[in-house]
């Protein structure tokens, strides 16, 4: 597989964790949002600060007006395009309905600090770069299975992707669509239209990778994958294996 965007410049790779989004009459400082960024793929997480702390093993644990809070988490996957200052977040994956919008905007760096300003909305966001998050990093997409994902390593940070089986969903917001289906009675829809599961991990003193945030707060605080063990050893929902990216396209070329 052929990269369809050319490498993103060195010093903008790394996870970058939001600081602060603006617009106007609006500020947002405590939502949780984690942009993960390899050579050509990157992976996105945000969560709500008001979001549902772990509790049990699954959705059946959460009341229908938490489901809905969840259904708030964003999070998206891609290639990111970047063209002198203008960066494009390709979104092959996304937690929520598409938009339709172009993720596009003008970003300057200094050092450890980047400055996003949106050029089809009016924002700004301001990101500051994680340490140990530059080198070594990975990318794997997931083969075989039934539904679609993507895995960026980044240094001693990784995010995963996997999107909930089927089709995407259409509609305003998936808030929007899990509410409606609470409001039918129909609970195992509404938890299925929240399948889709982003974790954040970070390598541990020990080695072993512990999930720091993710779509699916009971999975927080538990080992993602156990020391010494590779990416490509994670056992993926619906079947299929992890297939290494940056392998894929080098064959290919």
């Amino acid at each position: 597989m052929t990269p369809a965007v050319p490498p993103v410049p060195e010093p903008s790779r790394g996870l970058w964790r939001r600081e602060v989004i603006t617009a106007p009459g609006f500020r947002d400082e405590t939502t949780r949002v984690l942009w993960l960024q390899t050579e050509t793929w990157y992976a996105d997480i945000r969560v709500p600060i008001d979001r549902p702390g772990p509790q049990g093993e699954g959705f059946g644990a959460y009341a229908d007006a938490e489901l809905i809070t969840l259904a708030r988490i964003q999070g998206f996957a891609g290639q990111l395009a970047v063209d002198g200052d203008t960066f494009f977040w390709r979104r092959d994956l996304d937690v929520q309905p598409a938009s339709g919008d172009r993720d596009e905007a003008r970003c300057s760096q200094d050092g450890e600090v980047l400055v996003e300003d949106g050029l089809h909305a009016d924002y700004q966001e301001i990101w500051r770069r994680e340490a140990a998050s530059r080198s070594p990093q990975a990318a794997y997409r997931l083969e075989g299975a039934d539904r679609e994902g993507l895995l960026v390593i980044g240094g001693e940070h990784l995010i995963e992707f996997v999107a909930r089986p089927g089709a995407a969903p259409v509609g305003p917001s998936l808030a929007v669509l899990v509410e409606a289906e609470l409001a039918a009675g129909r609970r195992a829809a509404a938890e299925a239209l929240l399948g889709t599961r982003i974790r954040y991990a970070r390598r541990s003193e020990g080695g072993a990778w512990i999930t720091r945030l993710s779509s699916m707060p009971w999975l927080e605080g538990r080992a993602m994958l156990p020391a010494g063990a590779e990416p490509a050893e994670i056992t993926p929902d619906g079947g299929g294996r992890w297939r290494r990216l940056d392998v894929l396209e080098e064959a290919a070329t």
